[in-house]
């Protein structure tokens, strides 16, 4: 079993929140869950930490699906700003 590394999966986690509120990607504004893995090093988008960090953000809540147009759309909770603010500034 591949053991994840915590502290870089909290770095991609911030990487891909921090996009999403560059973005402004709150509520009823979303996109492809796919594009999360645009922000992540080349190197890495294929890996098993990224899938894992992406779990574990809607697994917190902090993200949410939404499907749309046959794709799973994503967007932060903003109801979870304490917790993102706090993934964000860890």
């Amino acid at each position: 079993m591949v053991k994840i590394d915590v502290i870089e999966m909290r770095d991609i986690q911030r990487k891909m929140i921090r996009m999403l509120k560059n973005k402004k990607k709150y509520g009823g504004a979303h996109t492809e869950t796919i594009h999360l893995k645009n922000c992540v090093p080349k190197h890495l988008r294929g890996e098993k930490i990224v899938d894992g960090a992406i779990k574990d953000l809607f697994r917190k809540g902090i993200l949410y699906n939404k499907k749309s147009t046959g794709e799973i759309h994503c967007s932060l909770d903003a109801g979870k700003l304490k917790e993102i603010n706090e993934i964000e500034n860890s």
